[in-house]
């Protein structure tokens, strides 16, 4: 009796005290809403009971009825009661780094093969050669004018890029000297007057301006400086562009591998450090001079930082990565003081300070 009940209840949900709502029935289990179970000693009486008890719905049983399935518990002793589901509990094991972060530390050349092999790092992609940035974040103060982290470094094995240099000399041999490096232009007073009244086309081609000491003054009074410096042409002693050896800021700026940083407003240093088509040992060597750079222009006034609170974090992406890939600070900055040994032994001086 009890069972042909439950077959009409097998798509009734029900409520039971102390319970949660699920649906009774043979198909209970198949749904995964409800667990019907037998329990061992409870006869079909004692669950119908607790049922009806607890539904609003079900109607009012007579004494004859009662008395009938008082009868039925000597020839049936299964019973069936609705249980609670089981709350799953997922552990999660995640890797904590030493400073307290969960992202994953990768070694230098492991972050160089995501860059430059993966689909995700953007290498695979064979639209374009992207380019492979590399963002250190510092433990400076931006705001203050003490703890401005500029300066420039010459890759050793540019940056892929071509550059359209522009020298301004006062004298015919400085003049010479800018040709023979390779500049795209070169002049003085004229070259200044073809720029101020429009005559030279090549002006949005230009990437670099170098000049002597002895031409800035025709620079400013002719009102060229309000025109190259919107566009981050003027020449600046501080990266080099303003120097007496013009042949030498020519070669450099040529190269491909000047590359010019300044940390932001959030004590980011962000640069290009090589195209995804070069070799793994050549960006390896670049990032290597970059950090170099940045930790010889670590600040060294009073509330600077000190050289283990310098460095926080250093990233590698590409042009269209998704994602970016966290490198050891540790290993690069043994791979950086390695870079300016050899350097240094070499009598060669590829940086330059701000």
């Amino acid at each position: 009796m009890l069972r042909r009940r439950l077959e009409r209840l097998s798509t009734t949900t029900v409520s039971v005290a102390g319970w949660r709502r699920a649906v009774v029935g043979e198909d209970a289990c198949s749904r995964g809403v409800g667990v019907v179970v037998r329990a061992l000693g409870c006869g079909p009486r004692a669950v119908s009971s607790k049922l009806y008890s607890s539904s609003s719905s079900m109607p009012s049983k007579t004494k004859r009825e009662e008395e009938k399935e008082e009868n039925d518990d000597d020839d049936d002793d299964d019973g069936v009661v609705v249980a609670r589901l089981p709350t799953p509990i997922v552990v999660r094991h995640r890797f904590v780094n030493e400073d307290g972060t969960t992202t994953p530390i990768e070694t230098v050349r492991d972050a160089v093969r995501w860059a430059k092999d993966t689909e995700e790092g953007g290498g695979a992609t064979k639209t374009f050669d992207q380019t492979v940035e590399m963002s250190i974040r510092l433990g400076v103060n931006p705001k203050r004018s003490d703890m401005i982290v500029r300066g420039t470094c010459n890759l050793p094995n540019g940056t892929g890029k071509k550059f359209y240099v522009l020298a301004f000399a006062e004298n015919e041999e400085d003049r010479e000297l800018a040709k023979h490096a390779g500049a795209d232009a070169v002049g003085g007073e004229e070259l200044i007057e073809r720029i101020k009244n429009g005559s030279f086309e090549d002006l949005n081609k230009v990437n670099v301006c170098v000049a002597t000491p002895g031409i800035v003054p025709k620079l400013k009074s002719s009102g060229l400086a309000r025109t190259l410096g919107p566009k981050g042409l003027m020449p600046n002693p501080k990266v080099g562009t303003l120097t007496a050896e013009v042949g030498k800021a020519v070669r450099d700026a040529k190269s491909g591998g000047r590359v010019e940083y300044r940390a932001e407003k959030n004590a980011i240093v962000h640069a290009g450090i090589g195209k995804t088509s070069f070799e793994d040992d050549a960006i390896v060597e670049n990032a290597s001079c970059l950090m170099a750079s940045v930790l010889k222009n670590r600040p060294k006034g009073k509330g600077a930082p000190a050289m283990s609170n310098y460095i926080k974090k250093v990233y590698l992406s590409t042009t269209m990565s998704k994602g970016s890939r966290r490198m050891n600070v540790k290993e690069l900055i043994k791979l950086a003081e390695e870079f300016d040994q050899r350097k240094k032994s070499s009598g060669e001086n590829t940086e330059e300070e701000s």
